[in-house]
């Protein structure tokens, strides 16, 4: 496995792993609507690709192909983690947390925050993350059940 920081050319790659996982994965969770609602995003590449260069985004790459990113921002927030649906549960996730964990810490950020879906709600509660708040957003006319979730860092 190898992980490497976001670039620019990775953002229709990176589309395509975030549209897999909520496709591939959403349903075990989500109704088809939220489902349909959800994979909706991004619809811009330019703005997804400037959102993806904020703060630090790790891509993991399987020989050579992204097939999982995240992204730290600001630095006390896990903003984005996905894994393409066919790669789930070989460790990439994982890796990507720990090394947005490690620089938010190097950071000094004495908590980490972080919206999760009820497909990555176990993982954060795996990675020490819990639970403090349940919202419900709005993706094009659908709710969509979500988690704030903080996990202490320490120093």
């Amino acid at each position: 496995m190898e992980l490497r920081r976001y670039q620019t050319s990775d953002v229709a790659a990176l589309v395509a792993i975030y549209r897999d996982a909520v496709l591939g994965t959403g349903a075990t969770a989500y109704s088809p609507q939220q489902v349909a609602a959800w994979a909706t995003f991004p619809a811009d590449l330019a703005v997804f690709g400037h959102q993806l260069a904020q703060g630090i985004t790790l891509v993991a790459l399987d020989e050579g192909q992204p097939v999982a990113f995240g992204q730290l921002h600001p630095v006390d927030h896990v903003a984005f983690l996905y894994t393409a649906s066919r790669q789930g549960r070989r460790g990439y996730a994982t890796a990507i947390y720990q090394q947005l964990e490690a620089a938010a810490r190097q950071a000094g950020a004495p908590v980490l925050s972080t919206d999760a879906s009820r497909l990555s709600k176990p993982f954060f509660l795996k990675m020490g993350f819990e639970v403090v708040g349940r919202e419900e957003v709005e993706r094009q006319g659908v709710l969509l059940e979500r988690f704030g979730m903080r996990k202490t860092l320490g120093q």
